[in-house]
């Protein structure tokens, strides 16, 4: 697990180190300025031409002391400062200080196509207005050049905690970011603006993280939280999962969901299907009991989790059939799909006490909301946070980057997926996964953010072998078990 912080947070860790745990800002400075110089030496070469540019915050700051650390390794480096000098920031003079008695002074004319790389720190984190001015001047020429680009802690123009675009920003190549990732880092567009990002620690402490950071994000070490299988055991000990899914011609959901589980890890799935499906779902993944809906009261007391909602359809008997599990389901309970187009057209509350996950794509998420979709995907976090409040539920948001809000609980950004996964079925996937999850006993809440991580990965090993642009769902089925075959 590695920490995600809004700009706030990220200004309450530094003040914390520099002036509570006593660590000098300068010192931080010329850690990030010491990893940033390692990043890009590890990319240039001896002959490349290196225009750094620094703001006249901190930010710029880290740049300044980029362009030293470079120069004293004779790297071909050159450096400029944008911005008014009356408010050049105290770090920042310092370095500037610093490069003038070692006889190295800015440029102020530059052709921005001399150079291979360019070192950006014009904002950091906290810019909140848009760019204008030289600034905005400098960005374009900076887009429109042929230069490499790493940015320093965020490209600059995007939104640390929404990853907007405020006017105009770095389309960079490469971002080092400081401690721990920002949330706009994470959000599109600031994910496609960031490049690769490099997270590069530079002394700030985990206690201080813990004490602010508000979000998480993933990482491999977290496979470590699937339940391990014991030699001593049976299928009743990995978790009965009952899918209720596939309304007539509709059985193609019902197996991507019932596979996903089987794959997952799960003893037993039963499918509680239209009875027309039968025949193709026997055949398709004869592992699996296939149930009837007049079977549902009966089933309830067989499972040790339920999935709803992938192809039923939005009608009264889709209704009916959720309302019976709000009523007498005792088991954590993941809606998908038509459970959730059904709640939102039939205005339906949620009271369930055995934790429930809902998870929208943002067209369903605004007509739960009765918002527009442009809303949602422009206050991302905020709907998700909406949702629980509203439904009571754990929530997975599904979009470019997918985020996990809970109740009093901190909000996952993924990074794991790939856009091969916006194809039919994949939903239904990732219901099935994190309906296995919580079939063996993991929360609610840890179970949401593992399986949308694992879904992810899945889809990255898939895209491996069949391209994004081909992959399609089956695919993301089957690498499931290259992510936790062996777990």
């Amino acid at each position: 697990m590695k920490y995600v912080l809004k700009n706030q947070e990220m200004q309450k860790v530094d003040k914390e180190t520099i002036e509570g745990i006593g660590i000098p800002g300068l010192v931080l400075m010329e850690r990030a300025a010491l990893a940033t110089a390692q990043e890009l030496k590890k990319r240039v070469r001896a002959q490349d031409k290196i225009l750094v540019i620094a703001g006249i915050g901190n930010n710029g700051g880290d740049a300044l002391g980029v362009a030293r650390i470079l120069l004293e390794e004779n790297y071909l480096v050159e450096y400029m400062v944008i911005g008014n000098e009356e408010h050049y920031s105290k770090d920042l003079n310092t370095q500037l200080g610093i490069l003038n008695r070692l006889g190295a002074y800015p440029v102020d004319q530059i052709d921005i196509d001399d150079y291979e790389w360019i070192v950006e720190g014009l904002f950091g984190v906290g810019l909140s207005r848009e760019v204008s001015g030289e600034f905005k001047d400098m960005i374009l020429a900076i887009n429109e050049s042929k230069a490499k680009v790493m940015s320093i802690d965020i490209p600059s123009g995007i939104s640390g905690d929404t990853g907007k675009v405020l006017g105009c920003g770095i389309r960079a190549d490469v971002t080092v970011t400081y401690g721990a990732k920002k949330r706009g880092q994470l959000l599109y567009p600031g994910r496609e603006y960031a490049g690769e990002i490099i997270t590069a620690d530079i002394g700030f402490f985990d206690d201080t993280f813990t004490k602010y950071a508000t979000g998480i994000t993933y990482d491999l070490d977290d496979l470590n939280r699937i339940p391990k299988r014991k030699k001593h055991s049976n299928k009743g000990s990995y978790g009965k999962v009952l899918i209720v899914a596939g309304q007539k011609g509709m059985a193609g959901a019902a197996y991507f969901a019932g596979k996903a589980a089987y794959r997952m890890g799960s003893g037993l799935v039963k499918i509680s299907t239209h009875e027309e499906n039968r025949i193709i779902l026997q055949s398709k993944i004869p592992e699996a009991v296939i149930g009837r809906w007049d079977e549902l009261e009966e089933d309830l007391q067989w499972c040790d989790s339920i999935v709803f909602g992938p192809g039923l359809g939005v009608g009264e008997e889709t209704k009916q059939l959720l309302g019976t599990i709000l009523q007498k389901g005792k088991t954590p309970l993941v809606i998908d799909a038509d459970g959730l187009n059904t709640i939102s057209h039939y205005k339906m509350k949620i009271e369930y006490d055995y934790g429930c996950i809902l998870t929208p794509h943002v067209g369903e998420a605004a007509r739960l909301l009765n918002v527009t979709i442009q809303y949602v995907l422009d206050h991302l976090t905020k709907a998700a946070t909406d949702l629980s409040e509203t439904y009571h539920g754990t929530i997975v948001l599904k979009d470019a980057t997918t985020i996990v809000v809970s109740e009093r609980d901190t909000v996952y950004f993924n990074q794991s997926g790939n856009h091969g996964m916006a194809t039919g079925g994949s939903g239904d996937v990732l219901s099935g996964v994190i309906g296995s999850l919580t079939g063996r006993k993991i929360s609610v809440k840890k179970a949401a953010k593992l399986g949308v991580y694992i879904h992810g990965l899945a889809g990255d090993e898939a895209a491996k072998e069949k391209g994004e642009n081909s992959m399609i769902a089956s695919d993301i089925v089957e690498s499931l078990s290259k992510i936790v075959g062996g777990k």
